[in-house]
């Protein structure tokens, strides 16, 4: 097996592992402020806000959440799904290695697997690997 420095390239088709454990209480969103919902959401998801842009910009986009409450339930919900986080993980890392690759389409194809941990001996057993 060999190792790699920090400085060493590595190709993105090298096997790469990678274990998320997390825990999701989809409920916790529901305790959340229209305003925590909002700020969460820009803060996962910026979009076209980028860190430097003004205050007042900011406050718009905060302002266009919360002046809805239609989008505040639905992003208050995404917040709180795996299937949401899993999107947001994996997007970036598909379309950058299918740029990188000339293609398009599904990259995962099979290769990504999702398993419940259900005791902590699995939770340790995943977290060792």
């Amino acid at each position: 097996m060999q190792s790699h420095r920090p400085t060493d390239s590595v190709s993105a088709r090298e096997p790469v592992d990678l274990n998320v454990v997390l825990q999701v209480d989809p409920d916790e969103a529901q305790s959340w402020s229209d305003e925590e919902v909002a700020s969460r959401w820009l803060t996962a998801f910026p979009g076209s806000l980028k860190h430097n842009d003004s205050q007042e910009l900011a406050e718009l986009r905060m302002l266009a959440i919360t002046g809805n409450p239609e989008r505040v339930a639905e992003l208050r919900k995404r917040l709180g799904s795996l299937s949401w986080f899993m999107k947001a993980l994996n997007e970036p890392i598909a379309r950058m290695a299918n740029r990188e690759d000339g293609c398009t389409g599904r990259f995962w194809e099979g290769r990504f697997k999702c398993q419940a941990l259900l005791d902590e001996q699995a939770v340790l057993s995943c977290m060792a690997a």
